[in-house]
């Protein structure tokens, strides 16, 4: 569904946790400090950038109309699109059942390939 470059290290699990970071914002009211805080926590589990973290989150912002436009990806526009009006709650739902699903089909295929190998 999207192209992310694997050296890039995004993925729509980032994208989800960028998301559910943005909605934790708006559901405090954009508090000064808070989004670098959050960010810099993902930064410290994910690996990644918190300056890079700052400004997809800021690509949400601008999404749905808090700052100005920002160059988003499609990623973010169909996040915002589809799931935007979502409750912090439910987006941290969503971000929880993404995981889950991520951790089943992983699981399978571990079963499926041990399976084809005679190992199970």
């Amino acid at each position: 569904m999207f192209n992310f470059k694997s050296e890039s290290g995004w993925s729509l699990e980032l994208e989800l946790e960028c998301f559910v970071i943005y909605k934790k914002l708006e559901n405090a009211g954009f508090p000064y400090g808070l989004q670098t805080d959050l960010c810099e926590k993902l930064a410290n589990r994910c690996k990644m950038d918190s300056g890079t973290l700052k400004a997809k989150v800021g690509n949400f912002k601008s999404e749905r109309g808090h700052t100005e436009p920002t160059n988003s990806s499609k990623a973010t526009k169909y996040l915002v699109e589809q799931y935007g009006s979502l409750s912090l709650k439910e987006s941290e739902a969503l971000l929880a059942g993404y995981k889950l699903a991520v951790e089943a089909n992983t699981q399978q295929g571990t079963v499926v390939a041990s399976n084809l190998a005679g190992t199970a």
